[in-house]
């Protein structure tokens, strides 16, 4: 989701689509090793190292680590970024997304909550902050991500991964950790 999100951010997000192309390019290069490759990368070596017995992480006690070992990815990436003076908004948003994981991290150690919810109420609530805070019409946008959270929610209730108070709450902490991040500086 934080990839999705920057995309948004980089070609809806007013002056922000302005950037040149290298810029972009490099923002997507850090975003995308930090979120996606390295915690794609971790995976097996959690399993071969017994911390996790699959990839699904079905089990609420198997969330821990990874969980945290991605905040922490999120961290890196938004430090990289701050280094090399990328647009602060975008470090902002992977801060913001940091803390949603961490946040469903310490949720789950009494009880799961949707992460998938959690990262699509993040982007939504990032996307939804922006517009407010910079005037944007990015009504159609919202809307979509609206639309996309029913769908994940619904896919997540019909696999029976989650409850409905799971599916809610995880977008919940989503949506309200990077809105009123986004909102508040």
């Amino acid at each position: 989701m934080p990839l999705a999100g920057v995309f948004l951010l980089l070609n809806y997000g007013g002056w922000l689509n302005m950037l040149p192309t290298d810029g972009k390019m490099y923002i997507y290069l850090v975003v995308g090793i930090t979120t996606l490759v390295l915690p794609i990368v971790m995976m097996p070596i959690l399993i071969k190292t017994k911390i996790i017995t699959s990839y699904l992480l079905k089990e609420q006690t198997e969330r821990r680590i990874p969980f945290l070992i991605i905040a922490l990815l999120y961290l890196v990436g938004a430090f990289i970024l701050q280094r090399f003076d990328a647009p602060v908004i975008i470090s902002l948003f992977l801060n913001g997304s940091s803390m949603v994981v961490l946040t469903v991290a310490i949720v789950n150690w009494r009880w799961k909550v949707s992460a998938h919810m959690a990262g699509i109420g993040g982007v939504t609530g990032m996307v939804l902050a922006i517009s407010l805070r910079w005037i944007l019409d990015d009504q159609v946008i919202v809307a979509i991500l609206f639309l996309l959270a029913g769908f994940i929610g619904y896919a997540r209730l019909r696999n029976d991964d989650h409850s409905p108070a799971q599916v809610y709450v995880g977008y919940l902490i989503g949506f309200f950790v990077n809105f009123l991040l986004i909102r508040m500086i």
